[in-house]
């Protein structure tokens, strides 16, 4: 199966993941992290903005601060693609908002 080792979660299970194991929703678009959590109602504390692209290159040591993250995009395409390079590469587990952002608040970007 294509998407074998993309683990996609609901956004209540995002919240749930985020909240249980003290980890945090990472933004991979342009808008600066609190204004996203603003528009999904959360504390700003609990997203963190990353570039997609700097992932790519990071140093294991620094991608295992990733490990059981819930990885966030747009649509889930990008947040999917992260997450399957993370686990094929570096084995690094991580989980992707089904749909992405818009699945939750719709085209607004």
């Amino acid at each position: 199966m294509e998407n074998e080792s993309i683990r996609e979660v609901s956004f209540k299970e995002a919240v749930e993941i985020s909240e249980k194991g003290k980890r945090q929703i990472i933004w991979l678009g342009r808008e600066p992290a609190s204004y996203i959590s603003d528009i999904l109602g959360l504390e700003s504390g609990s997203i963190s903005k990353k570039n997609p692209e700097e992932i790519v290159y990071m140093e294991k040591s620094e991608l295992k601060d990733l490990e059981k993250s819930v990885l966030l995009c747009y649509h889930g395409n990008t947040s999917g693609f992260i997450s399957k390079f993370l686990m094929k590469q570096h084995a690094i587990e991580t989980y992707s908002l089904k749909g992405g952002i818009t699945a939750i608040v719709g085209e607004i970007f």
